[in-house]
């Protein structure tokens, strides 16, 4: 991937190092293709669903891979921010009217993208999204929809029209890469680790980086951990304890549901967050019950969800959740009481490394007895764990054939301080008992 500058650009970096090509979009590489794929369906003129709608978490290169592959493919580009026009009316003059006549010189291609079209959900919608649907069912030209969150109800008829096509957030490492090729080209000295700091305040989000990276570079053309406290921090926690108090003392369903909008976390963590802190914020046992329950049917639904991968669930299972909760609070008197930590989260934060371990050890015996890693974890490590701690050098051995690190045999045998570091290599030769004697070792 190749990043140019572009000196007549804004000096904003994020303009400025818009991607230009397709092949500069870093990251999601299965959504890439299928809205390549989807575009070759137009392009053919036998087009799978004449909208496309991307969807997933901001600065993740959404509306840079339509912007790009506009660009790159000669396309006339009609882009519109549907928060902004909201109405029947305007959707239909700017939208309706660009989807039905060609452009101006009667030559080109033409992509309308319609950006932030979550916004357009609003509760004053008047007849946008029927406008939107119209100009999807007239359109002679390829329609691109954009959101964060394509799951509002209201979203419904849009969405069956639509071909669905899902962003996630992008790697840490691939983030630290592009940020690397944007300080050689701005000419600065940035560490290693400040850019993967930057990386890991950004969770993924390509655009925030970038911005972080811009503001360190105002203090000054070399970068360290010393310049990097001028960001201060994304304080992610502050917007969940924003969230709760809405959850926590909202008097209507709808007013709950809107907490988890602009939330920056998945919805799985969040469940977790009001679900620990429930006891201590409905004090009153009938209320308690009450909250428990909503909890219960919201979680039968998060699991049904992960297993079938049923998303459009989620318009039933968030407004249980958070809705549940301010429908039950009706004797628990009223006051604020300090929101805490989830125990699930601080347990997997405190047990990380060990699960790594084990997953690590569970990976390779799964490769040499050619199974599931599953299926290695669940059945197999346990039963070599108990071996090893019988006896040393049964352990020495196992590491051997499944190639362990010191680490990963100290893990196994439960007895680290008896079993000296071993560390394996596949490739290193056995030494010859001739070999032993010179080095001063017996046979």
């Amino acid at each position: 991937m190749a990043i140019t500058a572009d000196k007549e650009r804004p000096t904003i970096w994020v303009e400025k190092y818009r991607p230009k090509r397709v092949s500069e979009v870093i990251g999601n590489k299965e959504a890439i293709e299928a809205f390549l794929n989807w575009m070759t369906s137009w392009e053919k003129g036998k087009p799978s669903k004449k909208a496309a709608f991307l969807y997933g978490p901001a600065g993740v290169g959404k509306t840079s891979l339509v912007i790009a592959y506009a660009t790159e493919k000669g396309y006339d580009l009609v882009e519109v921010n549907a928060s902004d026009w909201r109405t029947a009316e305007k959707v239909r003059m700017i939208v309706g009217s660009a989807c039905e006549f060609a452009t101006l010189d009667g030559m080109r291609k033409r992509i309308i993208l319609v950006d932030e079209v979550d916004g357009i959900a609003g509760h004053e919608d008047t007849g946008g999204i029927p406008a939107i649907k119209e100009a999807i069912e007239k359109t002679k030209v390829p329609i691109v929809l954009v959101a964060n969150d394509p799951w509002d109800q209201r979203l419904a008829t849009i969405r069956e029209m639509c071909e669905m096509i899902e962003f996630k957030h992008v790697h840490k490492q691939l983030i630290i890469s592009h940020l690397r090729k944007i300080c050689i080209l701005e000419k600065l000295e940035c560490s290693d680790g400040v850019l993967k700091a930057i990386a890991e305040r950004s969770n993924g989000d390509v655009r925030s980086a970038i911005n972080d990276l811009q503001a360190l570079a105002m203090v000054g053309p070399k970068i360290n951990g010393s310049t990097l406290v001028a960001l201060g921090y994304r304080d992610r926690v502050k917007e969940i304890f924003s969230a709760l108090v809405q959850v926590f003392h909202a008097k209507t369903i709808k007013e709950a549901w809107a907490s988890t909008e602009n939330i920056d976390v998945d919805i799985d963590t969040f469940f977790d967050w009001v679900l620990d802190n429930v006891p201590q914020q409905l004090t009153d046992p009938e209320d308690l019950e009450r909250a428990m329950d909503f909890l219960a049917r919201a979680d039968l639904y998060f699991t049904k969800i992960k297993k079938m991968q049923r998303w459009n669930l989620l318009r039933y299972a968030v407004p249980i959740m958070t809705g549940g909760i301010a429908i039950s609070k009706k004797k628990t008197s009223k006051g604020f009481v300090k929101f805490s930590f989830p125990q699930r989260i601080k347990m997997l934060q405190a047990t990380k490394h060990e699960r790594e371990l084990r997953n690590g050890i569970a990976s390779k015996i799964a490769s040499k007895c050619r199974m599931s890693s599953y299926k290695a974890n669940i059945e197999m490590l346990p039963f070599l764990s108990f071996i090893s701690k019988k006896d040393g050098n049964v352990a020495k051995a196992l590491a051997r054939f499944f190639e362990l690190s010191g680490s990963e045999l100290s893990y196994l045998s439960g007895k680290p301080e008896e079993i000296e570091e071993v560390e394996v290599k596949a490739t290193k030769p056995k030494r010859t008992s001739s070999a032993r004697k010179r080095s001063g070792k017996s046979a």
